[in-house]
């Protein structure tokens, strides 16, 4: 081994040969990248399962616009509602950009009831469709955490902050940021551990209130909107759906949900109930997409346990 490391030192052949090799390795990786922009399908079996809740947790579901809910976390309500679990769904924007809201919210209803979820857990906030980004950044982060803070949910989901979507990035970059804010209260707290009467009474129960959501949250992020997501774009109900190369990072992985062929049943009927959005062929060929044996969601670590 020391003879041919000492070869490759010094014999200039060999180090071009090494490098030729170096360089073959890259255009070949880039090469499948290219081709291949998401994970290869066996690479399913090597995603952990997502954590599903238990009888009488909570989950809350951020939706930027009516489908979001079902297109990304279907299956997933489908599931925690079999296994007891109550399900809340925050409808973030009215869905109007093409002056079809009260439409699209009648579609909102039956598919979320297709799902299982009862009417009166769909909260409707009406913020403008399409101009989420326009509106002021604050006021919005205190309405959504307001909703955390509320229903105290074991799990959270939000759309992912890279979605290509402006209302669903939006969406998710506050409520990141409304996370972390909560981190960083708690840990102010704690450094200051003794000295609880030096604190204002509102402020305490504020670090209080955030403590006990941190201790017990779980939380996921969706894509939706992604040039490589759903890949392929089409209808293919027996293939697996899988996280784009550029969206896997070594702080953040992926989980998946193996869906039952009840799940994947209800989940398509759910889908077909928007039929205003089943109208635009791209938007058809989206939610199509989505109908595959399983979902995935990237896991978000805010709190260390």
């Amino acid at each position: 081994m020391g003879q041919i490391l000492h070869k490759i030192r010094t014999n200039r052949k060999y180090q071009l040969l090494i490098l030729s090799i170096i360089i073959a390795i890259g255009v070949l990786a880039y090469s499948y990248f290219k081709a291949n922009p998401v994970m290869p399908q066996m690479a399913i079996y090597f995603l952990d399962d997502v954590s599903l809740p238990g009888e009488g947790q909570t989950v809350l579901i951020f939706s930027p616009h009516q489908d979001d809910e079902t297109i990304a976390c279907g299956g997933y309500i489908i599931e925690s509602i079999k296994n007891g679990a109550e399900v809340i769904i925050i409808l973030v924007t009215d869905g109007n950009r093409r002056s079809i809201q009260e439409w699209r919210c009648e579609e909102f209803e039956t598919a979320t009831g297709i799902l299982g979820v009862p009417r009166e857990n769909l909260v409707y906030l009406d913020y403008p469709d399409s101009r989420l980004a326009q509106q002021n950044q604050q006021e919005l982060q205190k309405t959504l955490a307001a909703q955390i803070k509320k229903y105290k949910p074991d799990i959270l989901f939000y759309p992912h902050p890279e979605d290509n979507h402006k209302d669903h990035s939006t969406t998710g970059i506050v409520v990141e940021k409304f996370l972390h804010e909560m981190t960083e209260m708690i840990e102010d707290m704690e450094q200051l551990e003794g000295l609880e009467e030096l604190i204002k009474e509102e402020v305490l129960k504020e670090i209080e209130e955030s403590a006990e959501i941190a201790e017990k949250i779980t939380i996921y992020k969706y894509l939706v909107h992604h040039v490589n997501y759903p890949h392929p774009k089409k209808y293919a109900p027996d293939l697996f759906i899988l996280p784009p190369l550029d969206l896997i990072t070594l702080d953040g992985g992926w989980e998946r949900l193996m869906l039952e062929e009840n799940s994947k049943r209800l989940k398509e009927e759910a889908l077909r109930s928007y039929k205003s959005q089943l109208r635009n062929p791209l938007l058809k060929n989206l939610l199509e997409s989505s109908i595959r044996e399983n979902e995935v969601f990237a896991v978000e670590v805010i709190f260390e346990s």
